[in-house]
């Protein structure tokens, strides 16, 4: 069983992009161990969790002790765990990153590379660019695989490539683009075909390093070629089965997006989930987008994610227009990237695809 939990609805930044509402709710410890003891009842082998904010080091203690009793569980019960957080890196010291290795807990950071001080800055209007440098340091040294979260504007969108080369030079491998999905965040056809041309950018970077001792691992397009080699979608929303998400108070809700909205709330840690609220969701959830369909690559796309649309244009098949023509930039760029990849025999490309999906 997989959960994001909901630690805490603040956090230490402003940053320009960011779309959630800060709050001072937090989760409290029983919470938080209700939420852990009912992912275990249901007897899976794998059970996972996902730490989440807010910024969730800002409950640090918290963090703690839901991994060290989880843990005990998994101990107890013979099974795996696994944990994932993402974070804003501010808070993180040696001390912790030794904690997360030893109870398995894997560190996405959220940096945006060389647009860092132009768009995550702290609650004064601070820039955290070089705050970060030696944390980037630590969290390498200890999980070289993390995953740095990037994320641009239409105004920041022509440094995009730059950017990412910019995050593989400090060390990291897999990197993932966010687009600023905002109603109000100003995409328009220039900015559109200048995210087209930093795309092309990348993809150039990704193939000349592709086969080195270290790749640049550009997850935007490495899970857009997996969906098609292995004939899947980009990723399956399953809503409300794939990743509950439960906030501090406890409510059990189908998604992140879906937080706190009483028609979605379907049950809490206590009682448990109502099976046919989340069986009536996730089967809502199912019902075609009527703007895709005939689309050549509506097999490819994010069209089908419920709590992307939800969020953009407050309807589960309403597609957001920029969203769609994102996606009309980026997959034909990621096939080109895995025809070049598979023509020129990459030894990682083959034997990734031949065996595992690389994501």
């Amino acid at each position: 069983m997989n959960f994001t939990l909901h630690l805490t609805g603040d956090c230490n930044l402003r940053c320009r992009y960011c779309y959630e509402t800060h709050t001072r709710a937090r989760m409290r410890e029983e919470t938080a161990k209700k939420a852990v003891d009912l992912a275990f009842s249901y007897g899976h082998e794998k059970n996972g969790f996902s730490l989440f904010g807010g910024e969730p080091m800002l409950e640090r203690a918290l963090v703690e002790s839901i991994c060290r009793y989880a843990c005990e569980k998994a101990a107890e019960t013979k099974t795996q765990i696994r944990f994932k957080m993402t974070t804003n890196g501010t808070l993180l010291d040696e001390r912790f990153l030794r904690f997360a290795n030893a109870h398995q807990l894997e560190i996405a950071l959220s940096h945006d590379g060389l647009l860092q001080d132009e768009q995550r800055v702290t609650r004064d209007g601070r820039p955290t660019r070089e705050r970060l440098e030696p944390i980037v340091d630590l969290l390498l040294r200890y999980q070289p695989n993390s995953v740095a979260l990037q994320t641009v504007m239409p105004s920041t969108v022509g440094r995009m490539a730059e950017s990412v080369q910019w995050l593989y030079e400090s060390g990291f491998s897999r990197v993932n683009t966010a687009i600023d999905y905002r109603k109000d965040a100003g995409w328009d056809d220039d900015s559109m075909a200048v995210l087209k041309t930093q795309y092309e950018r990348i993809a150039e970077l990704a193939d000349a390093r592709f086969d080195g001792t270290r790749p640049l691992l550009y997850l935007n397009f490495m899970s857009k070629i997996a969906a098609y080699l292995n004939d899947r979608p980009c990723l399956e929303c399953k809503l409300g089965i794939r990743q509950p998400s439960v906030a501090p108070d406890g409510s059990i809700y189908p998604c992140n997006q879906f937080l706190n909205l009483p028609d979605y709330r379907m049950g809490d840690v206590g009682n448990g989930i109502d099976r046919e609220k989340q069986t009536a969701i996730h089967r809502a959830s199912l019902a075609p987008e009527p703007d895709c369909e005939g689309c050549a690559i509506a097999d490819r796309c994010r069209h089908h994610c419920a709590c992307l649309n939800f969020s953009l244009t407050g309807d589960m098949h309403t597609v957001a227009p920029v969203q769609c023509e994102h996606e009309r930039i980026l997959i034909p760029i990621a096939d080109a990237l895995g025809a070049r990849l598979y023509a020129r025999g990459s030894t990682r490309f083959l034997q990734n695809y031949r065996d595992d999906p690389l994501e």
